[in-house]
Formats: C-alpha cells, structure tokens, sequence
C-alpha cells in the first residue's frame, strides 16, 4: 500500500484523495463504476491503487501483468469539455509522465507511441523493453453525454514481468536507488498526469508536441489496411502518427504521406536495422 501522507506531499492536487484496495480486476474499470455512485461525484484527481490486478487493461485488449509489486494505479478525470480527442490526452499524459521519471530518475525513458512507456534494450540495442503503459477510458450515457472519464498508469517496480518488458529495479540496480518504492514512484507518476492533463486542457496535444517526438522511438509499423510496411516521419498536431510507405520514401508527392491513428497501424518493439536512437 502507499503512504497517503507521504504521497500527499509529493503531489499537486492529485493523489490527495486517495482509495486503496488490495487486489480488483482493473482499477480503470472500478473507478469508473465508483465515479458517480458515492454520495456526491468523486473529486478531479481522486486516484485508486490496486496492489494487483486481476484482468489490467492495455492497449487494443491486451493484458496487464499486473503483480504485487508494480506500480497500478487509476486517476478519476470527472467529465471535463471534450475539446481535444482522448488520443491527445494519452499522449499528453505520456509525455508529463516520461518528462518527470526522466527529470527525478535520470532514466533514458522514451515514448513508444501511442501509451508505452520505454527503454532501449542494452543487451539487444535494435529491441524495446516495456516500462509502462498509459489506458484512457471514458464512459457516456444514453444521450451522449461523458459520464466519466480515467486515466490508468501502470509501471514496473519490481514485479514480476514477462519477456519484453522490464522494471525499474532492473534499469536502477544501484544501491543509491534502494531506497526508491512505490509511494514515490507514484507521486512523481501523479505530478506528471496532472501536468499532462492540464496542457491537454488548454491546448491539446499541439504545445507538447516537439518534446514528446524527442523523446519518441520510431520502431518497425505496420498499415492494418493494407498490410505493408511503414515508415514513421513523427506526429500531427492531433496526435495521429504521420507514416510512409517504404516504397515511397524516395518520392516527394504529397500523396505518399498518410497520418493515421492507433486503430489502423500496428508499432513493433524492434527497431528497423540500421536505425539508431
């Protein structure tokens, strides 16, 4: 469990409500199931820490291994005015949450777009290792209406991981970081959100842009639609992945670029040979 007082100071507004349960099967879910249902709406920034998930979401379905240990935790969004696009919003959240590990742990943390956060695999320096992962979920009524809207974090401490993935315990094996748990962790994820949400507030995905494509791997994708093979040139302002057909590369038409969103394309975790970052 995370110490609330300790957390509490770590932290801007979120993460001073705080609820903990021991083991659910996705914390992204049961907030948005506990959102509306207590006497009065949740708090902005009211934040759930699960010790283990039983069924952790990820992208496109995917499971979470979610193992006591690792770092799960779900902040409550309320139903704020839908201006920009949730895609906006996951990478804005990504790039608040990489800036403030990067800035507090001095880790060479990168974005693996659309909500992955990465490491460059030591060992085999054309393969990426999952650190974390970023899940936005909304809920909307009858009519239309948002309901309710999370965001889910979840970070490898030291838990229990599958191949492809690793944890901070591994990246920090010095004893300067024995100190380092999950409490902290957690503030530093939080100050990263809460700034991430707030540009995303304001301005979208657009004021954060440049920094997140600095931080950005550009792995090996592949065009649902079609099949092939691409090339990743970087991000529009909308945060849609701009691409190249490899068999383009060398032509100057418009036409050849296309900028598509996470439910067409398809990232690897290899890079394409030659590539360095």
């Amino acid at each position: 469990m995370l110490s609330p007082s300790r957390l509490g100071s770590r932290t801007g507004r979120w993460g001073r409500y705080l609820l903990q349960v021991a083991v659910t099967d996705s914390t992204n879910r049961l907030l948005l199931d506990w959102g509306r249902r207590f006497p009065q709406p949740l708090p902005v920034g009211t934040v759930l820490v699960s010790t283990r998930q039983r069924a952790g979401q990820g992208q496109h379905g995917r499971v979470w291994h979610s193992q006591p240990g690792g770092l799960y935790l779900s902040v409550w969004l309320g139903s704020p005015p839908l201006h920009h696009s949730l895609l906006e919003l996951t990478l804005a959240l990504g790039w608040g949450i990489a800036g403030c590990l990067r800035q507090n742990l001095g880790i060479p943390l990168r974005l693996k777009w659309p909500n992955d956060l990465v490491v460059v695999d030591e060992q085999r320096p054309d393969s990426l290792l999952k650190l974390g992962g970023i899940l936005v979920q909304s809920r909307f009524g009858g009519r239309g209406q948002l309901l309710g809207l999370v965001a889910g974090v979840g970070v490898n401490v030291n838990n229990p991981v599958p191949i492809g993935a690793i944890t901070l315990a591994q990246i920090l094996g010095s004893p300067l970081h024995r100190s380092l748990d999950r409490t902290e962790i957690a503030g530093w994820v939080l100050q990263g959100m809460e700034q991430g949400f707030h540009v995303w507030l304001q301005g979208g995905f657009a004021p954060v842009r440049s920094e997140y494509e600095a931080w950005m791997v550009k792995p090996q994708v592949q065009w649902l639609e079609r099949g092939t093979s691409l090339t990743i040139l970087g991000l529009a302002e909308d945060g849609r992945v701009r691409v190249q057909t490899q068999g383009e590369r060398h032509l100057q038409q418009q036409q050849s670029i296309r900028t598509l969103t996470p439910d067409q394309v398809r990232l690897s975790y290899h890079m394409p040979a030659g590539d360095s970052l």
